[in-house]
């Protein structure tokens, strides 16, 4: 995969993790208080960490391609991207703060699971070509 490529999918698939994302925790705004939240968010972190995420999906790709190949090998691949990310996180949180394991913990790791989906079929499209040859 080119240089150009590897950019180019990375920055899609940081959109596309960055708008779903920002767009479900809108929505799900009021479930996820928790008494000790920032007032203020800090917002270049959570770039850097969809920054790394969408990278090592675009870097990692690849591998998993060789294998698997489809659009729905592509959503499965970003699935299980997303919950290597996710799922450990989010039990670690729980597991040392005040954050208990309920509905909202189950929403929010579907919907992580599924964004990862979207980012995985973004990727595939946008590497076909690079990964084809």
């Amino acid at each position: 995969m080119s240089t150009k490529t590897f950019l180019v999918a990375t920055i899609v698939a940081f959109l596309v993790s960055n708008v779903l994302t920002t767009f479900w925790y809108m929505m799900m705004d009021a479930p996820n208080v928790v008494p000790f939240r920032r007032e203020t968010m800090n917002y270049g972190l959570l770039m850097l960490n969809h920054m790394i995420y969408a990278a090592l999906m675009v870097y990692l790709f690849p591998y998993y391609r060789a294998k698997h190949s489809g659009l729905g090998r592509a959503f499965q691949f970003g699935v299980l991207i997303a919950a290597l990310m996710y799922i450990p996180q989010a039990l670690v949180i729980r597991s040392i703060w005040t954050v208990d394991v309920n509905a909202i913990f189950v929403l929010n790791t579907l919907a992580h699971l599924v964004i990862g989906g979207v980012m995985g079929i973004a990727i595939n499209y946008l590497t076909r070509n690079a990964l084809a040859s």
